[in-house]
């Protein structure tokens, strides 16, 4: 039993990591960037990296979205509009990652805590709202969960990046088993009704 949860939950994180490598592999794309180049970039931001360094991240996807917005920021790219006044703003880069979730939960009344915990144990990621709180006020959570978030609560702007059929298709494969075979009519982007 052990192994078979380990097995799937390392499943999981694969097929979010993926996605984090290819949102990172796109964003290089547009700007025509190798990875000197966004480790120079980086650092003119006062973020230390090496291209070997950001060449890892990317290929592994597991890195802190904060990250994907330095990354953003270093490569003078485009961003979904709805975040402009965070990324705008001289907050640390931490609060701009936890202000972009937390903007992006408040725009939808919804979305509670255990609502989110909730969506995000339907493709089989155990996250207690305590845990997901902490990670918004920390700001310093992986790209994969911003990902995850993004597919169960139906955020806008991230087919720059990512193609939200994409999303959709992580998140049924990450599905729990016993879940998979059932009617696919959740629609997460309207209130469920459960406060």
């Amino acid at each position: 039993m052990w192994a078979k949860t380990r097995f799937s939950v390392e499943g999981n994180e694969s097929i979010w990591s993926d996605l984090a490598s290819r949102a990172l592999r796109v964003l290089l794309a547009r700007k025509k960037a190798s990875y000197a180049h966004l480790a120079a970039e980086l650092g003119r931001l006062g973020v230390e990296e090496t291209e070997r360094g950001v060449e890892g991240k990317t290929q592994r996807g597991t890195y802190r979205f904060l990250y994907f917005l330095q990354s953003l920021e270093a490569l003078n790219a485009d961003y979904p509009p709805h975040w402009k006044d965070v990324m705008r703003s001289n907050r640390s880069w931490e609060q701009k990652a936890s202000g972009i979730l937390g903007e992006e939960i408040a725009s939808r009344p919804w979305l509670t805590k255990p609502e989110i915990s909730r969506r995000l144990r339907t493709i089989g990621e155990e996250m207690t709202p305590r845990n997901f709180s902490a990670h918004l006020r920390s700001g310093n959570f992986p790209a994969t969960l911003f990902l995850q978030c993004a597919v169960v609560c139906s955020f806008e702007g991230l087919d720059m990046f990512v193609d939200f059929s994409d999303l959709r298709a992580a998140a049924e494969s990450a599905m729990p088993t016993a879940r998979r075979g059932l009617p696919r009519a959740t629609d997460y982007s309207a209130p469920s009704g459960e406060g």
